[in-house]
């Protein structure tokens, strides 16, 4: 048997020795797809993205192309924006290129904010960062849809009353609308996910307090300063 000085004792031959297996692979055989060189590093691109993106990868628009035949609340959210479907060259059954680009920046961005590396980053900030992001794009989603036309007044008119044999309705009411409901969630969420990583305005200061290192001057202080002092007014 040869051996390697200060190591353990290697095998004869080393072709013989089975290849250790991955418990957790779903793809015990590789698959021969019939790609090309480009198609083969964008299916890997596509994968390679899903696992550093996390969740908020898999949320990003697929473009529905021109909608030269829909009804303007049946068009995608970016449609009373959107460079690309102005120009008729909106790329269908592709991911959306707004969403694909604001989606890379937002994730980017809370990596920088918690001063992490996006390849190397523990899961854990992964989670929260992907979540952060997902957030960021559906919070862009009801806001593009908000801002156009009779949306832009944040109502939506609904039935109220409907005819009891004709179930049509006679009368309505404007209530506030969905997406301007499901911001205020969204918006929420995001303060939930700030606070518990100590990353509002308020906790930013109060940790730089402890740590010595608060200037006074930023506006997360005054606001915090301007609360201790109200907290501090006596009661009548």
């Amino acid at each position: 048997m040869a051996t390697n000085p200060g190591l353990l004792p290697l095998p004869e031959d080393l072709s013989l020795t089975p290849a250790p297996v991955n418990p957790l692979s779903l793809l015990v055989h590789n698959e021969d797809l019939g790609l090309s060189v480009e198609e083969a590093q964008e299916f890997e691109a596509y994968q390679t993205a899903l696992t550093i993106l996390g969740p908020a990868a898999g949320s990003v628009l697929m473009c529905p192309g021109n909608q030269t035949n829909l009804a303007p609340e049946d068009m995608c959210p970016y449609s009373s924006k959107c460079p690309l479907l102005r120009m008729q060259k909106a790329p269908e059954d592709h991911m959306c290129p707004i969403e694909r680009k604001l989606v890379e920046e937002r994730f980017n961005a809370w990596c920088r904010e918690i001063e992490t590396d996006p390849i190397t980053m523990l899961e854990s900030d992964r989670v929260a960062v992907a979540d952060l992001t997902w957030i960021d794009l559906q919070e862009q989603r009801c806001l593009h849809i908000l801002s156009k036309g009779e949306e832009a007044r944040l109502t939506v008119t609904n039935p109220k009353d409907v005819h009891p044999e004709t179930l049509l309705p006679i009368s309505w009411e404007k209530v506030i609308h969905p997406n301007s409901e499901l911001l205020v969630v969204l918006q929420t969420q995001r303060r939930s996910i700030l606070k518990d990583w100590m990353l509002t305005p308020e906790q930013k200061w109060k940790k730089a307090k402890a740590e010595g290192k608060g200037t006074g001057k930023d506006i997360s202080s005054l606001q915090s300063a301007n609360a201790d002092k109200l907290r501090k007014i006596p009661s009548k």
